[in-house]
C-alpha cells in the first residue's frame, strides 16, 4: 500500500477524462489528497469519468504549484523527457522502483504529473525534489496521464511497511547549499559548481539518510569549507 501522506498533483490538466480517471485511481490506491494546479478541465464532466470517486474531485484542492510545494516535504516530478546532457541534473531519473522508499521518508509528499500536452516545465521540475520516469519504447515515450498515474501509483504502493526514516526539505537544502559552497571553495569550474545545489538536493532526496545524518554531513562539509578558505587566506598573505 502507499505510504501515509501521499497526494497527487495535476498541473493544468485539460482533459476531463484524464482528471476523472486520476480521481478514480486516487480512490483505488488510497491517495489522501488530490491537488489541481490551475485546472483547465470541466470538473463537472470529469466527475462522470471518475465513476464512484466523484467525491475525490469534490475534495480536490485547486491551488498553485508554490502552495503544493509549501504543503509537502517531498515532490516527485514525473516526465517522459530524459536528460540529453549530463549537465541537465534536474532530468536525471530516479528509478520508480524506489518510489515507496522515498515517499516513506516524508510525512507529506506528492506525485506531480504535468500537462496533457507539454508535461512539466524545467522550472516546475526544478521545484521538485526528485524526478522519475516510466521506461517505454524509445520511439514514443509519452504516456496518457491516466495510464502514467496508474503505473506510478502501482509502483509507489509496492514495498514493505517499514519504520519511517524522517527526512525534511530543510535538511536537504542545507546539505545542498553546503555541497555548493564546497564546490566553490574548491575552485570547481563555475558551470559545474552552479549545478551543485540541484545535485545535492537530489542526492539527499534519493538517499535513506535522516535529517540528523544529513545535518552531520553538512556540518563536516562546512568545516572543510572553512579550512579551505583559511588556507587560501594564508596563502594570499605570503
Amino acid at each position: 500500500m502507499l505510504p501515509a501522506g501521499v497526494s497527487v498533483t495535476l498541473v493544468e490538466p485539460r482533459g476531463p477524462v484524464n482528471v476523472g480517471h486520476v480521481a478514480r485511481l486516487a480512490q483505488n490506491f488510497g491517495v489522501e489528497k488530490l491537488y489541481l494546479v490551475a485546472p483547465k478541465a470541466d470538473l463537472s464532466v470529469a466527475a462522470i469519468y471518475a465513476s464512484h470517486a466523484s467525491d475525490v474531485l469534490d475534495r480536490a484542492v485547486v491551488t498553485t504549484f508554490e502552495k503544493v510545494r509549501e504543503e509537502n516535504e517531498l515532490l516527485v516530478a514525473t516526465t517522459a523527457v530524459r536528460a540529453s546532457k549530463k549537465s541537465n541534473v534536474i532530468r536525471r531519473m530516479a528509478s520508480p522502483d524506489r518510489l515507496h522508499a522515498m515517499l516513506s521518508s516524508a510525512h507529506t509528499s506528492s506525485l506531480v504529473f504535468g500537462r496533457d500536452t507539454t508535461g512539466l516545465t524545467n522550472e516546475e521540475i526544478r521545484m521538485c525534489d526528485v524526478t522519475t520516469t516510466i521506461d517505454t519504447g524509445r520511439e514514443y515515450r509519452s504516456l496518457n496521464i491516466g495510464h502514467a498515474a496508474a503505473i506510478v501509483l502501482y509502483l509507489a504502493s509496492r514495498g514493505a511497511a517499514k519504520g519511517r526514516m524522517p527526512q525534511g526539505r530543510r535538511a536537504r537544502e542545507v546539505f545542498a547549499k553546503s555541497l555548493s559552497e564546497l564546490a566553490a571553495a574548491s575552485k570547481v569550474p563555475k558551470h559545474k559548481a552552479g549545478s551543485m545545489m540541484e545535485v545535492g538536493k537530489r542526492i539527499a532526496a534519493t538517499s535513506s539518510m535522516t535529517d540528523a545524518q544529513l545535518n552531520v554531513l553538512s556540518g563536516v562539509i562546512r568545516k572543510a569549507v572553512a579550512a579551505i578558505e583559511t588556507s587560501q587566506d594564508r596563502g594570499s598573505k605570503t
